[in-house]
């Protein structure tokens, strides 16, 4: 460590290795970190890191913007294409290339739209007093997904029960809430101009202004509109009568409209919860910000484990790529066929890249020792609980070969 460095808060504030901290307490700042039980002060590593920053000289243009971008913007639940983002972001340091886009939060691709758009298309269905049958029959013949749309739907219209007008007012709610998530959450081919263009759904933002959440919590270079939902008289009236007639609407308009991602790993497994609350008229959830003693156990009815992550698979590839990352700062050699991809993937060793592979293990360790406290973290998805559902989609091919491979290696693997 260069003998005349001193860890403090100017050193570390002055520092590029602070500016990657979104999602974690260390986003608050060396005082205000402590708020959250974290003291930056106490870091042992986080100070090796800065004092290691402190030794190459001035940090390159580039590796600021892998740190800002690529590190700094991980998607703090994993994001659905898990792991596609922490893949990317040791692209970005191996090529010494910054990111234009990064595949993190309020981005998502055409076929996790139209996955949405499957089950927004049976609300509506619903809504307008179609069949079950006639809704099934439409999604068989054009859906990507082969399940079985009879049973979904049958079963959809069971749980959402006798026609009432709160019920219907709070499917029209998500309906609506789930189309702007449609239009407006990006992909590096669409940038929200793809999708919806055929709906009003609220006042349009020029791009100019860099408004889009995406902006914000990932990073696109590019400028893409923005569009606000709240702006739109169909909404006011709709929330005006919900707010008269429904008990509950303020816990509604919360799951409906703030605690739902479209590119959440486990979205539509959310959205069979909400549905079931919609179709008993009241909260029957227990989550940590409305806490609910004996909530019920919502059945999978929309069939939807295909949307979300084989977590056992990721705990499994997670437990891998950890250890790689650290063997590879510390020059220490590590076999095995993710070592291997981390390898091919960072390139020549150089002492900037030690740092910046380092200051990266360093970020996931703390995401994930966050687990659940902070609403979902990567913990949450690769240390999933005992008895939690397990989606069955599976990693990426090279992925699932590295899995495999990583379980042969175990006893009764």
């Amino acid at each position: 460590m260069n003998q005349s460095f001193e860890w403090s808060e100017a050193a570390y504030r002055t520092s590029v290795s602070s500016r990657c901290w979104t999602y974690t307490p260390y986003g608050e700042g060396w005082a205000g970190s402590r708020k959250h039980g974290a003291d930056l002060s106490l870091d042992g590593e986080l100070q090796q890191i800065v004092g290691m920053e402190s030794q190459l000289g001035r940090v390159p243009d580039w590796a600021q913007r892998v740190v800002e971008r690529s590190i700094g913007r991980l998607p703090g639940c994993g994001h659905y294409l898990f792991p596609l983002a922490f893949l990317e972001a040791l692209d970005a340091i191996g090529s010494e290339t910054p990111p234009t886009f990064v595949h993190g939060c309020f981005t998502a691709d055409r076929g996790r739209k139209r996955q949405m758009m499957d089950y927004v298309f049976c609300l509506d269905a619903w809504l307008a007093g179609g069949s079950p049958q006639a809704a099934a029959a439409e999604l068989v013949a054009r859906s990507d997904r082969r399940i079985d749309w009879h049973v979904v739907c049958a079963d959809l219209w069971n749980v959402l029960g006798n026609r009432t007008e709160l019920k219907e007012l709070l499917v029209e709610r998500l309906v609506h809430n789930r189309r702007f998530q449609i239009k407006t959450r990006l992909w590096d081919d669409d940038l929200g101009t793809e999708f919806g263009r055929d709906h009003y759904l609220g006042d349009y933002q020029d791009a100019s202004k860099d408004s889009h959440p995406a902006k914000a919590w990932s990073y696109v270079a590019l400028p893409c509109p923005d569009f606000n939902e709240t702006t739109s008289p169909k909404v006011r009236k709709l929330e005006e009568r919900l707010a008269q007639i429904c008990p509950d609407w303020n816990w509604f308009r919360t799951l409906i409209c703030e605690f739902s991602w479209l590119c959440a790993p486990k979205e539509f497994r959310y959205l069979e919860g909400l549905l079931w609350c919609i179709g008993k008229e009241r909260p029957r959830l227990n989550l940590p910000s409305f806490p609910l003693a004996n909530p019920d156990e919502v059945p999978r009815f929309l069939r939807c484990e295909d949307t979300y992550l084989d977590q056992d698979q990721a705990a499994v590839w997670w437990q891998a790529f950890l250890p790689a990352l650290e063997a590879w700062w510390q020059n220490r050699p590590q076999a095995g066929v993710v070592a291997d991809d981390v390898n091919r993937r960072l390139g020549e060793r150089t002492a900037m890249k030690h740092w910046l592979v380092r200051l990266y293990r360093h970020k996931l360790w703390i995401l994930e020792s966050l687990g659940r406290d902070w609403g979902g973290t990567i913990g949450a998805l690769v240390n999933p609980r005992p008895g939690s559902r397990r989606g069955t989609r599976p990693l990426s091919q090279r992925q699932v070969q590295q899995v495999n491979a990583v379980c042969s290696r175990i006893p009764g693997g």
